[in-house]
Formats: C-alpha cells, structure tokens, sequence
C-alpha cells in the first residue's frame, strides 16, 4: 500500500501527494465530468465497479522498506474473590500483566522494551427486589502501543530513533458505571438503564500529515460520559422485541492542538438507538410457519476527525426480514433486507474528501437447521 500510492507524474514517476502548484506536472484522468490528477493505483466505480486483476507490474512503486523481524509476548497473573452475603454481592480482582515487544527479533540491532500494569476490577450488586438488582463496576483498562501492537510501519521507532522499540505510551482507561437491571412479567421481559464514565489516556490517532498518512500522533486524554437503556423480550409469546437507546457526552480534555481541549470528540454521536422486533404468526393463522421483523438504527450527527466546519449528518435506516419456519422441521428459512428503502447516509468521515459511506440496500438469504 505504501509503496503503489500517489499520483503519476508526466515523467513517469510517482508523487506520495498532489501539489496544486504544480498540477501541470500531473496525468490527469476524467471520472463523471471531473479531471482529477491520475492516481498510481485505478479509481474503483462502486456503480459500475471492474473485477478485472490487475498485473502489479504496471505501477509505478515507490521505494519499499521491509519491516522488521518483531516478536511480542504478554503474560498476566491475577487473583479474584466474589462472595454474597444476604443480598449484597462483590466481585474483586486484581491483575497484574507485563508484556515485551522486541524489535529486530534474532537479528543484529536487536531491541526490547516492556511495559508492565496492575489492573484492578471491581463489581457490586444489591436486590433491592426479587425482580431489580443495583450494580456498580470499576475497572481499569491497559493496552501497550508499539511498532509491532499497531501494525503499521510507520509508527515504529526504528524509523525514527534507533535507540529505543517504542515511540507511544500504553493507552490507559478506567470505566465507571451504576444501573439497575430488572426482569418483569413473570420473566419475560428484562430491562437495564445505566449511567457511566470512560476516562482514556494516551489515545493514537492519525496525524493528519498528508506526505505521511499512516502517522500517528498521542492524544493526552478524553472522556465520555452517557446513559445506556436496554429492553428484550417478549411482549406476547409470539412477538419479541430488542430495544435500546445511549446518549454519550464525549469530549477531548487533553491535545496538543490547546484549541481542541474541551470540545466535542470526533465521529461519536449524541444520541443513537436501535429497535428489532419480530413476531411470529400463530398456528391457526392462515400465515402459520411464518414470521416478519422490523428493525431500525438511528445515529446522530457526528463531528469529522481533521475539520469542524461541518458534521456528518443523521440518519435513520430501515431493515426488515421475513421467516419461514415450518412446524415439524428443525430448520427455519430467513430473508433479510437491510437498509430497505436504499438510503444514502454516512458513518463517519475525517474531511470534506474522505467520508465513508455506510452499506446500500442489501439481501441476504440464510438456511438455519438444528441437529
């Protein structure tokens, strides 16, 4: 990927970006009506899409570095007690993991480095009735970030400082929750709403340098505090219902851009919610073995990743199936169509050019049999 990207030259070469200033040394190619420069690799037309293989012979590559022989380990141990005593209960635990990365693996100039964490977990519960529990959790979360954990080259020290193995921190995070869960009409119905804060420290995200689009860079910290509702169950024996609904206030406290700290965190919406319901037609019914479902997914907007002069707008999207079950078979028949009415809408984006579109209208036909 890093060696075929970029734009033909007229000479013949490849440039890693394209230079306004100097478009006129650019091929150039028309797609709908647009003359665009010419990229290394074809554009792919999702609506008129070639399956053609290409032979990779015919780009032009830029030079290759071969990445490192690289070996990681992680090793933990832990303990943990849980007891119960009337109706309280506790879960505790303590964990303590050390992992080491070495880069250059069995080879000359080879390197280490370990990083190493206590992880505590803690769990309560109280029956405040036989139908309704009270919990609260904390836990904390440690994930180490090298060369080797990210994946990409670019990110590894030994393109950068060739006396140490790491360039990042572990991403650190810590969790805290309270809610109740519950179980009403005889059990058929279980409900959860919760509210919570995730604190994360040390967060890699892309460093917006477009001569070097696989680099990173280590955001201080942010936070995300929400509320959670969950429904599913049945609300007759033949319809069941999945309900469930977060609203999340996720802000960037920490950044080496001062004029992000305090804002709204990128690409996560306020609101969001799902709904599938299903319902099966009974015995009797002149539609007896068969069963349809409904399903919605709403998101709110989002804010994209390198720009703040817009937002990823909203969307609401539709899916629904039908079933075929019939009564003395063990195998059901299911069609589903996701995003019935084709809608356009997007998941996501990091600016104006790069924006990722969320899946067109789909079918799916699956054959589920029970031994």
């Amino acid at each position: 990927q890093n060696a075929a990207r970029g734009f033909l030259l007229n000479n013949g070469s490849v440039a890693s970006t394209f230079v306004v200033a100097n478009a006129a040394n650019y091929q150039t190619i028309t797609v709908d009506g647009n003359t665009l420069p010419r990229p290394n690799v074809p554009h792919f037309n999702l609506n008129n899409p070639s399956y053609t293989i290409r032979n990779i012979d015919d780009y032009v590559m830029n030079s290759r570095t071969a990445v490192p022989s690289a070996l990681t380990t992680t090793d933990a141990i832990y303990v943990q007690e849980q007891f119960k005593y009337g109706k309280f209960a506790a879960l505790l635990s303590l964990r303590y993991e050390w992992f080491e990365d070495v880069t250059n693996y069995n080879a000359p100039g080879e390197r280490s480095f370990e990083n190493t964490a206590f992880i505590p977990r803690i769990g309560l519960t109280y029956e405040i009735h036989k139908n309704i529990n009270a919990y609260a959790t904390y836990l904390e979360g440690f994930q180490p970030q090298s060369n080797t954990v990210t994946l990409m080259p670019s990110t590894g020290a030994f393109f950068w400082a060739t006396n140490s193995a790491a360039r990042f921190k572990p991403l650190l995070s810590d969790l805290k929750e309270i809610g109740l869960k519950g179980e009403f009409f005889d059990k058929r119905i279980t409900t959860t709403i919760a509210t919570y804060e995730i604190n994360q420290k040390n967060i890699l995200i892309n460093a917006n340098l477009p001569a070097y689009p696989d680099s990173l860079v280590q955001r201080g910290a942010d936070r995300s505090r929400g509320i959670e509702v969950e429904m599913a169950g049945y609300l007759f024996p033949n319809w069941q219902v999945n309900l469930s609904y977060s609203y999340i206030d996720a802000v960037i406290l920490e950044d080496a851009n001062t004029q992000l700290n305090g804002e709204r965190k990128e690409n996560t919406p306020f609101n969001s919610a799902t709904l599938w319901t299903r319902y099966n037609f009974s015995t009797n019914s002149i539609f007896h073995d068969l069963g349809i479902g409904l399903g919605l997914q709403h998101s709110g907007s989002k804010v994209p990743w390198f720009t703040r002069a817009f937002e990823v707008p909203e969307y609401t999207i539709i899916d629904m199936a039908i079933y075929y079950t019939p009564a003395k078979a063990n195998m059901q028949l299911a069609l589903n169509v996701n995003n019935v009415l084709d809608k356009t809408y997007w998941i996501g984006a990091q600016n104006y050019l790069r924006l990722f579109p969320g899946a067109p209208r789909s079918f799916m036909l699956t054959a589920t049999y029970k031994f």
